[in-house]
């Protein structure tokens, strides 16, 4: 396979999810830069009403991409998410939710790695909409949490800046090593390496149904009775995400408070 094939195949493993857009413009100027990368269309979380995907001011600042307007996709964000087992959210603000933070640099190569080491390794990056950036809730569906080293005093950039950057940046992380390491051409090399044998993470949508199992439980057992439910999922949310649970752990997980669940019916 030619090396740009396999970047090619790759980069359709990562997927660019926009929440709460509301200017054409940056729609274009995203759908440009995207493909400028050689990357997925966009997909879009709760756009504004308003934002028309084929409007004159999409398909002009889109300009030769324009064509891939009609690729644009909409979605939940827990449905755009669910095959990713790596979701990185961008944001300039601190929120009141402890997430790992994690380096524009270390993110490029975690990235890189996981998709070099896995066959079917897919990461969602997530951005928040022009003014308010993501939420809590948002947040908490993120596995790494990502700022931009910028300057203090002009910290924040144009989301479709940000999207050229980290379109550009991880394009060329990814070629870089693939170059570095050329035994990924080759399957069979790849299936005798030693990192094979390494446990693979688990997707999103078996966290969520880890998740909406501990949430049955607490459900069954009054466990939300008191306080603030919101919080308390969010909670349980953040410790299934930051104790990186493998994908036979979490199905393990599911059975087991499945289980329980049916002893006190």
């Amino acid at each position: 396979m030619e090396i740009n094939e396999l970047l090619s195949s790759y980069l359709k493993k990562v997927h660019w999810a926009f929440v709460g857009l509301t200017h054409p413009g940056n729609l274009g100027a995203i759908l440009r830069a995207l493909k400028n990368t050689g990357c997925e269309s966009p997909i879009l979380i709760d756009p504004a009403k308003n934002l028309m995907v084929n409007s004159p001011q999409v398909l002009s600042r889109a300009s030769h991409a324009k064509k891939y307007a009609y690729d644009v996709k909409l979605s939940d964000l827990e449905t755009a998410l669910e095959g990713s087992r790596m979701v990185i959210g961008f944001t300039a603000r601190d929120r009141d939710i402890q997430i790992p933070k994690i380096s524009f640099e270390e993110t490029l190569k975690s990235v890189s790695d996981n998709l070099l080491r896995w066959e079917d390794f897919h990461v969602s990056f997530v951005f928040g909409c022009e003014k308010s950036g993501l939420s809590n809730k948002e947040l908490s569906r993120c596995t790494r949490v990502c700022a931009f080293d910028l300057d203090e005093e002009y910290s924040s950039l144009n989301i479709s800046h940000a999207a050229l950057l980290v379109a550009y940046l991880t394009r060329n992380t990814i070629r870089k090593s693939i170059l570095r390491n050329d035994n990924y051409l080759h399957k069979k090399h790849r299936q005798n390496c030693s990192f094979v044998t390494i446990k693979k993470p688990a997707c999103q949508k078996t966290l969520y149904s880890l998740e909406r199992s501990m949430i049955q439980l607490g459900e069954q057992i009054n466990f939300f009775k008191q306080g603030n439910r919101e919080k308390s999922e969010i909670k349980m949310r953040r410790w299934i995400i930051n104790n990186k649970i493998e994908e036979e752990d979490a199905k393990l997980m599911i059975s087991f408070f499945s289980e329980i669940r049916k002893e006190l019916n």
